[in-house]
């Protein structure tokens, strides 16, 4: 009867088949053909890098709400982001996909890969001391400093070129103000080159764990690499990337512990570590294990340093494709300030109040996300969950993309196009509420970025800094129609430049 046994599997895959088209709970909801029967696609959109623009592409088709897979749905719509991310009553935690971030941090746990809602929240309350009030007032004047080496930089290498990778240099200054804010010291990438390496891995180490999260045998694949022999010959280059970078932050770590217990040897200097080292949760009294904070110190580099670079990037692009806009936003500056140094970001800082800086800013963070994916939350509880008014079982993965969100007409009207005035208050207070409430590049809610506060503080500082040095012009003239810097999804977003050329203003003394 061995016979039989073909026809047994081919009966066995149909009936999942048919059951996922036609009597899954989610069977009502568009999408794709192939993408309700398989999660194959997503995890080819992820492994392309393109999957928030597949996404996006599906929005536009079939509407706010479209299944991607046989059990995810996608939403693009605030409800949604206020029902999943922003309330305390959601029912919906961070999802199995996260567990492959923790496997590639050696299995230790992060406040990004803690799932469950308590976990979170102790994880979080230790955190936040290195991103408090305090400490962003002891982290300004450093941050200030490396902005200064960061154009001299740029000033003697334009000297020498026509035309500049400002995404690299970009990549230098962000990370150079990690190692100083977290280990108490700068990489020194804006001025030796022994170390530039590490810019190019994060990329390569977060698309690689992201894809695999998607993949259709994601569990025993995940065990296989992180847990066996066999992880760097099924993980490839991607498994290899991550142990390198990993090993870089350890050694950073390491190198810091080292240094005199919990205090940096500098009077009046703080860093994030000695923050973590010492913390202790308010209600707990539990500080980090210290497998634990290994973790957090290497998550801390991938989320701090790649969002923030890749965010600057997209500013000076944007701005260098809209010489009006620029004209504009530098003459706000140029107003405002009479000096280079007097450009500060401490309280009672104009640069905090800068309405057109802030407006790019914002408008460039709308179409290019840091983080442009759909992030999965998995529906928890036997009572299922509310959603935009549509019921959705256990088990549900859900999420919102802030790629897709950002390009909704409904909030953003004309979308592709690069227009900082909206955020000016062009429109009506109820309809600029929703924006705001749509605004998600550095998500939302208990789970949203931590270190928001410091990213705007370095943006403002550094496209501020810049503008009020150099005038910026494109290597290449665009086409006719709207720009996009594009990025690929990689968990964060990974793009290429922009490549300008810096003009050194008249009279732009220090």
């Amino acid at each position: 009867m061995e016979w039989c046994r073909p026809q047994a599997d081919v009966s066995q895959v149909s009936s999942v088949l048919i059951y996922r088209l036609c009597f899954h709970p989610l069977a009502k909801h568009p999408g794709p053909l192939l993408a309700r029967l398989s999660a194959c696609a997503n995890w080819y959109h992820a492994k392309k890098g393109d999957r928030h623009e597949w996404i996006q592409s599906l929005h536009a088709q079939y509407g706010s709400a479209v299944r991607f897979t046989p059990n995810s749905i996608s939403f693009n719509t605030v409800s949604a982001m206020d029902q999943i991310f922003r309330s305390r009553q959601a029912g919906a935690i961070k999802s199995d996909w996260y567990e492959c971030i923790r496997g590639s941090a050696g299995g230790f746990e992060s406040t990004l890969t803690a799932r469950q809602k308590a976990r979170h929240a102790v994880k979080r309350r230790l955190l936040s001391h290195a991103f408090s009030e305090r400490a962003m007032k002891d982290y300004e004047p450093r941050i200030c400093k490396l902005v200064s080496t960061w154009l001299d930089c740029l000033e003697a290498e334009a000297k020498g070129r026509d035309i500049m990778d400002l995404g690299e240099w970009c990549n230098y200054l962000i990370f150079d103000i990690l190692g100083d804010l977290a280990f108490g010291d700068s990489f020194g990438l804006m001025t030796t080159a022994s170390e530039r390496f590490v810019t190019g891995l994060i990329p390569k180490t977060t698309g690689g764990w992201y894809s695999l999260g998607y993949h259709p045998l994601t569990k025993s694949l995940r065990y296989l690499i992180f847990n066996t022999r066999l992880g760097q010959w099924i993980g490839g280059q991607s498994f290899r990337d991550n142990v390198r970078f990993r090993d870089f932050c350890i050694g950073k770590l390491n190198r810091r512990k080292a240094q005199s217990p919990g205090k940096d040897e500098t009077p009046g200097k703080t860093d994030m570590f000695e923050h973590l080292l010492n913390g202790r949760d308010p209600e707990t009294g539990q500080g980090y294990p210290m497998g634990d904070l290994a973790c957090e110190s290497v998550l801390l580099m991938v989320a701090g340093s790649q969002s923030t670079s890749g965010g600057l990037a997209a500013t000076l692009f944007y701005l260098a494709h809209h010489p009006e806009k620029l004209s504009k936003l530098r003459a706000e500056i140029r107003t405002t300030f009479t000096t280079e140094s007097a450009i500060r970001y401490d309280g009672g800082s104009a640069l905090m109040t800068l309405p057109y800086l802030r407006a790019c800013i914002d408008e460039s963070l709308r179409l290019s996300p840091p983080t442009p994916g759909h992030l999965p939350r998995e529906i928890v509880g036997n009572n299922g969950m509310d959603i935009d008014g549509d019921w959705f079982p256990a088990t549900t993965n859900v999420g919102v993309a802030p790629y897709a969100i950002h390009r909704n007409a409904l909030y953003f009207p004309e979308p592709l196009e690069f227009r900082p005035e909206r955020w000016l208050g062009e429109r009506d207070k109820e309809t600029r509420d929703d924006l705001q409430l749509a605004f998600v590049p550095f998500s939302a809610g208990a789970t949203g970025c931590i270190g928001r506060q410091l990213a705007m503080m370095e943006l403002c500082l550094a496209v501020a800094r810049l503008l009020w040095r150099f005038d910026l012009q494109v290597a290449l003239p665009s086409r006719n129609g709207p720009v996009e810097y594009r990025i690929r999804d990689c968990f964060v977003g990974d793009g290429d430049g922009p490549f300008l050329r810096l003009i050194r203003s008249p009279g732009s003394g220090f």
